[in-house]
């Protein structure tokens, strides 16, 4: 990991001026008062600082790294942060720079740990590892890692009294896949979103894609060089919404990565800003697969842009 690189901003587009919901209403599609029905036991607990939650969730007991700020307001916004494969809450925590972030800018931070699903899928040759389940099952309803998410949002309303209309998602690698799996399924929930090393695959599996761009930093360039991937199948793990409300995203890759190709993180930018996103993309010429420890704090810059009137 190498702390403070220099994010290259290649591309910021803003079509139909995609903003934040105003604080003192709830995003378009939750129930008054941004009160979700999804069925779960625990809590997140209500006084400041940093501990592990315990949500039961289906009928599985689940982990949640939390900080509350002490100097939040009193109704805070919320970022869900996702960790890669094999990580946990607490680690991704600190790898990405989340906590004084959260700490200046008084709002709640929340990162639950993934399980160990009994088999293997497009993103994982085989089971054995600890992943956010982003196929078969997409339906937030039943996918048992959507309705965790949904879960720590509505504990943090209940609890920390967070204000629904700011929820934001963030994610690193696998955490990156899936935050866009949360925001293209539940854009009712989430205000925007934040994907680090993820993207949107058109290839067989994650794996399938070798590309790396080294120095160069620029998407359009990309198709000419050599190793480029011309994957043409269904977009994995989601096809971007094209009705309804489409949360904005910041979009961040290192040109280098060697784990998940920046060939992914271009193909997501591009087909969200066609369907109508509001997208900025970073790319970091010549880095690798981690999470930079300033991207949390470039995240909520972007995500503090959208609340602007």
């Amino acid at each position: 990991m190498r702390a403070g690189s220099t994010l290259l901003t290649l591309l910021i587009v803003a079509q139909g001026c995609v903003g934040a919901p105003s604080s003192n209403r709830a995003a378009p599609g939750m129930a008054p008062g941004g009160r979700d029905p999804t069925a779960f036991e625990g809590g997140l607990g209500g006084e400041a600082g940093r501990r592990v939650a315990r949500l039961t969730v289906a009928g599985v007991e689940r982990t949640v790294s939390v900080l509350v700020p002490r100097n939040r307001e009193a109704h805070p916004p919320l970022l869900v942060l996702l960790h890669g494969t094999n990580g946990n809450g607490e680690g991704i925590v600190d790898e990405c720079g989340a906590a004084p972030v959260a700490e200046q800018h008084g709002f709640v931070l929340a990162a639950p740990d993934s399980r160990e699903p009994t088999t293997g899928d497009w993103d994982h040759a085989e089971a054995g590892e600890r992943y956010w389940e982003t196929a078969p099952d997409r339906d937030p309803d039943h996918n048992p890692d959507l309705l965790l998410v949904r879960a720590v949002i509505a504990a943090a309303v209940r609890d920390l009294g967070v204000d629904p209309a700011r929820v934001f998602v963030a994610g690193h690698s696998n955490g990156a896949f899936f935050a866009y799996l949360v925001a293209a399924t539940m854009p009712e929930r989430v205000t925007a979103f934040a994907a680090n090393a993820g993207g949107l695959a058109r290839c067989a599996t994650s794996q399938s894609c070798a590309f790396r761009a080294g120095a160069t930093a620029d998407c359009g360039r990309f198709a000419s060089m050599p190793g480029w991937c011309a994957c043409n199948g269904p977009a994995l793990p989601i096809e971007p919404p094209r009705a309804g409300r489409r949360p904005p995203a910041y979009i961040v890759h290192g040109t280098d990565d060697p784990t998940v190709s920046v060939q992914y993180s271009c193909a997501l930018a591009s087909e969200l800003r066609a369907a109508g996103h509001e997208v900025e993309l970073a790319l970091r010429a010549n880095e690798g697969h981690y999470c930079d420890r300033g991207f949390t704090a470039a995240a909520w810059a972007f995500f503090a842009g959208l609340q602007q009137p």
